[in-house]
């Protein structure tokens, strides 16, 4: 076989991949830097954490961060920091984080984020665990190979609605 027909048949037989490879489509939904917070309160059952990340939006449509699921904890829910009665106190996000196309939203100490209720087992740093985030307008994304990392808290306290703090 000569060598113009070498690199044809060659060419024929790579070109479908090549082609295929530029087809790999964007996630609707992409989760970047996640991490848990390991905290003195989450080293023991019953405890709580919060899952950090940013989020972006590739769709076209608004979709909406609404709550999720994990092993480690009973509750998943979508968490706020809002100062109230010259305090900052976390509460449920009413209605979740809503993103617009093309945008990204950031969850972090302080602000938005994923707390992990009554925790089924100990959470330090170093351990690594699985949470799924649940989506209005997209498919719900898990979080595998999550790490624990030690993390000083803010000033905020939790709500509490018999106490109003």
């Amino acid at each position: 076989m000569n060598l113009k027909l070498r690199k044809a048949v060659l060419l024929a037989a790579v070109a479908p991949l090549l082609l295929l490879t530029g087809c790999a489509s964007t996630p609707a939904v992409e989760i970047s830097d996640p991490w848990v917070r390991a905290s003195e309160y989450s080293d023991h059952v019953g405890g709580m954490t919060g899952v950090f990340f940013e989020v972006k939006n590739n769709t076209s449509e608004t979709i909406t961060l609404v709550g999720g699921s994990a092993e480690v904890a009973e509750l998943v829910e979508i968490h706020e920091i809002v100062l109230s009665g010259g305090e900052m106190v976390m509460q449920p996000k009413e209605g979740g984080i809503s993103i617009e196309p093309g945008q990204t939203h950031v969850l972090e100490m302080g602000g938005d984020h994923v707390m992990l209720i009554n925790l089924n087992q100990a959470i330090v740093a170093g351990d690594v665990l699985s949470v799924t985030l649940d989506f209005e307008g997209a498919e719900d994304v898990t979080l595998t190979d999550l790490v624990a990392k030690p993390s000083d808290g803010g000033d905020e306290t939790y709500h509490n609605e018999d106490t109003g703090h």
